[in-house]
């Protein structure tokens, strides 16, 4: 049995998966949680199905203010060692649309379960539903001070509290706090993977429309982001996965104070002669049909009013047989390029992911201790690193835990 002690501050996925690697080479692990669960976080993630990570796992996929930083980890932990990690867990996993990687059981339950099996297999101790609310070094020894009187001294402390993302699962920002304590720079943290809220009062009565659609995020009048998938109409704004997928884009310029616009093409597939050329047909056919029924069967319910209405066709016409050449027109332009001007994000509140954290260029990429205070680490959500929607930050959670327990261990002296 070694007798160095290590506390890790969070037993989410980098905490887990660093306290795995630690006891199974004999280390005294404690793993500190606010939380009265361990991996809560991790059990909403995916829908609870948990998207554990991606089978085409490259820098591109991550942001970060020093690429070189990730790659290090991405390479120790590539997609050969994590699929060797959790097969050697019993966890079997199964690959959905887009490289996604899920357990078998499509439950996240089924992973948090067998991290915490194996983990107290090898002594792990998680002490839950308490709060770390200081760290001090002195003497060569860190002293946690938690729960307002009580304190344990440790050898290393591993810092692996998450992000100020989805704070009702007890995020907080309190990493931040212990890198403050240590001369650490924090890269100032914003809402990524999160819905976006539009100035159009009038988008609420969409709400519940989903469609497959283009997405065209415009900062200040220029496009910077494309992508097509899952949009979700809700009665704050959108949301659904290429909304989220551009969210981070759109968070970071709405803070910079830019006119930040999404433009939707609600007919992707389609160009724009093949929908003037279906709208035409269905114009001829459409008999005595009213201006608002003659798209039904096409164009979902909700959208046709608000369709029609946006491109003010006079209120005058009112059966579909009365619509022009320019009305029609009109209407396959507005179906290719809807705009919503968007004021803000939903926030931190319902944010997967937070972006910002602890600046990289003060941490060791080959261990994850910082270059201020020997002995101290970070790991995780907590550093200036995320990823896109698709298992990418679970899977840098996994990796930074991976590469600072390893580094312990190699260089196994205090």
């Amino acid at each position: 049995m070694n007798n160095k002690q290590i506390a890790i501050i969070g037993a989410g996925a980098s905490g887990l998966l660093c306290s795995i690697v630690l006891a199974r080479f004999g280390f005294i692990v404690k793993v500190f949680e606010k939380n009265t669960k361990i991996g809560r976080k991790l059990l909403t993630t995916g829908n609870g199905r948990c998207n554990i990570s991606n089978q085409n796992i490259s820098l591109e996929n991550f942001y970060t203010s020093d690429k070189h930083f990730v790659q290090y980890a991405l390479q120790q932990f590539d997609h050969q060692k994590f699929q060797q990690f959790f097969q050697q867990l019993g966890l079997e996993l199964t690959y959905k649309e887009n490289g996604r990687i899920y357990p078998m059981s499509l439950q996240s339950s089924s992973v948090v379960d067998l991290l915490v099996y194996e983990a107290q297999k090898f002594g792990v101790e998680f002490i839950l539903d308490t709060k770390v609310e200081q760290i001090k070094y002195q003497e060569n020894t860190f002293i946690l001070k938690y729960n307002e009187n009580k304190q344990k001294f440790f050898d290393k402390v591993i810092v692996a509290t998450g992000s100020k993302a989805m704070p009702k699962l007890g995020s907080c920002d309190i990493g931040y706090e212990f890198a403050k304590t240590f001369g650490h720079q924090i890269i100032n943290p914003f809402a990524s993977l999160v819905q976006l809220v539009s100035k159009n009062k009038d988008i609420k009565n969409l709400s519940g429309v989903k469609i497959d659609a283009k997405i065209d995020l415009e900062i200040d009048g220029q496009s910077v982001i494309c992508v097509t998938g899952d949009t979700l109409f809700t009665d704050y704004g959108i949301s659904g996965s290429a909304i989220l997928d551009v969210s981070r884009e759109a968070s970071y310029n709405l803070n910079m104070g830019r006119q930040v616009v999404v433009k939707i093409d609600i007919f992707p597939k389609l160009t724009k002669d093949e929908l003037i050329s279906i709208l035409s047909k269905r114009l001829k056919n459409s008999n005595d049909k009213d201006k608002y029924f003659w798209l039904e069967g096409f164009v979902h319910k909700k959208l046709i009013k608000y369709i029609i209405d946006s491109c003010k066709i006079i209120k005058t016409k009112h059966k579909a047989k009365e619509l022009n050449k320019k009305d029609i027109m009109s209407l396959v332009y507005f179906m290719k390029n809807m705009k919503i001007e968007i004021a803000d994000t939903k926030g931190f509140d319902t944010a997967e992911v937070s972006a910002g954290g602890v600046d990289v260029s003060q941490i060791n990429k080959k261990t994850m201790q910082s270059n201020l205070q020997n002995k101290l680490y970070f790991i995780g959500e907590v550093l200036d690193v995320d990823g896109q929607c698709g298992g990418y930050n679970l899977h840098w959670a996994w990796a930074s835990g991976f590469v600072c327990a390893n580094s312990i261990i190699k260089n196994n002296t205090l």
